[in-house]
C-alpha cells in the first residue's frame, strides 16, 4: 500500500491510516485528531451525517415523521395519516423531503407546522413519486416545492 502525502503534511493510505510529519497516528476509526496543535473532534453522529441510512426513514404505518431525518419515504401498508412536528434546531435551513415510495392508499399530512406554498391545511399523497419538499425554519417548515401532491 502506498502512502499518499498531501501538501499540509497529512497522508493517508488505502487502509485508513493517517500520518503527520514528525508524529504518526494510526487508526481505523478516528474521532479526534490534532492538526497544527489544535484538537479537532467529532461525535459519531457528526461523522455519520454522510451515512445514507441515517438520513432516510421509511414510514410503514400511520404515525409521526422524524423532524431530524431529512428524507421520509411513505410506504404505509394502507391509507393513513402522518404527522410532522415543528423542525428541531438542527434542521434550521436544511431540506426535508417527504415522498411516497409505495402506493397502498392515500396518505395525508395536516400542515399544522408547515407554512408557505398555499393556504392549504392538508397535504395528500396518492401515487408513487409524489413529494413535498420543505426547508426547516425557526418555528415551522416552509414549502419549497411540491410534486404531484394535493394541497387542500
Amino acid at each position: 500500500m502506498g502512502l499518499t502525502r498531501f501538501p499540509n503534511g497529512v497522508g493517508a493510505d488505502s487502509s485508513n491510516k493517517l500520518e503527520t510529519t514528525g508524529l504518526t497516528t494510526v487508526a481505523t476509526s478516528v474521532t479526534a485528531l490534532t492538526l497544527g496543535g489544535t484538537l479537532v473532534t467529532a461525535t459519531a453522529a457528526e461523522l455519520n451525517t454522510v451515512d445514507a441510512s441515517a438520513n432516510v426513514e421509511t414510514i410503514a404505518a400511520a404515525g409521526a415523521a422524524s423532524i431530524t431525518v431529512p428524507n421520509s419515504k411513505l410506504a404505509l401498508v394502507g391509507a393513513g395519516a402522518v404527522t410532522l412536528a415543528a423542525p428541531g434546531a438542527g434542521m434550521l435551513g436544511r431540506i426535508k423531503i417527504i415522498e411516497m415510495t409505495v402506493d397502498n392508499g392515500d396518505v395525508t399530512l395536516a400542515l399544522t407546522n408547515v407554512t408557505g406554498g398555499t393556504a392549504a391545511t392538508t397535504c395528500t399523497w396518492s401515487a408513487v413519486d409524489q413529494a413535498l419538499v420543505l426547508v426547516g425554519g425557526t418555528n415551522k417548515w416552509h414549502v419549497v416545492a411540491e410534486s404531484g401532491v394535493a394541497l387542500t
